[in-house]
């Protein structure tokens, strides 16, 4: 499991949407339309990831990836994040531990 920065996950997010976009063969001005954001938040989106939730979820919702953002959501390990971190941390065990 990696656990990653939130700058990391800004530059994924704008990965996500410019790849998803390009890949679709839409233009930005297709995009904003379709979503109703503007041109210029669609290509700070896609440089830096940057924007509030309502638009990354229009965004998202027209470029059909509700349901990715949607999964990234759902917690299935029942792990808290202090868990997943120490999980994610945790030295491996040098020598076993003394009898009583």
């Amino acid at each position: 499991m990696q656990l990653l920065t939130p700058s990391d996950t800004l530059q994924a997010i704008a990965h996500c949407v410019k790849s998803t976009r390009l890949k679709s063969n839409i233009t930005i001005a297709e995009l904003a339309t379709r979503s109703a954001v503007g041109t210029a938040t669609l290509s700070r989106i896609e440089k830096r990831g940057v924007c509030s939730t309502d638009i990354l979820v229009r965004v998202f919702a027209a470029l059909g990836l509700l349901d990715r953002l949607l999964d990234a959501l759902q917690t299935n390990d029942g792990h808290s994040i202090a868990e997943l971190r120490k999980l994610h941390t945790a030295k491996p065990r040098q020598r076993a531990r003394k009898k009583r």
